[in-house]
């Protein structure tokens, strides 16, 4: 199991993670999304899928800077996300726990598309 308490370092040449810092970590969840995936496959040539992976990751790495929690990869599999709160403490979200949060975020209006062409990738706001 990886510390929980471990701080990551940000790689700035990584190109999604330096255009968020530069260009969208002020924008919503979704504008910052869109716009560093557009700017992946445009300015580095990646598929959308790949861009979308790149941004989702890096968005995902900057917004928890401070958080404490962490997602036990180790521990995670194709059915079940392990969160180890602070202390190590794990913390159960099976593939069912997670259809219904994106449920609820969708009647709530909260589940929002990045691409309405695509309709891909689906973030909770």
């Amino acid at each position: 199991m990886r510390n929980p308490h471990k701080r990551h370092l940000l790689d700035p040449t990584n190109a999604a993670t330096s255009y968020l810092m530069r260009h969208a970590m002020h924008l919503n969840r979704v504008d910052a999304l869109e716009s560093c995936i557009v700017h992946l496959m445009s300015q580095n040539d990646l598929s959308e899928r790949n861009a979308e992976l790149h941004a989702i990751q890096a968005y995902a790495e900057l917004n928890c800077l401070n958080q404490t929690a962490i997602i036990d990869a180790d521990a995670t599999t194709a059915h079940v996300v392990v969160l180890r709160t602070e202390g190590g403490r794990p913390v159960m979200f099976t593939a069912d726990d997670l259809m219904k949060v994106l449920q609820s975020a969708r009647e709530e209006g909260r589940a929002r598309v990045v691409n309405s062409d695509t309709r891909r990738p689906v973030v909770i706001q």
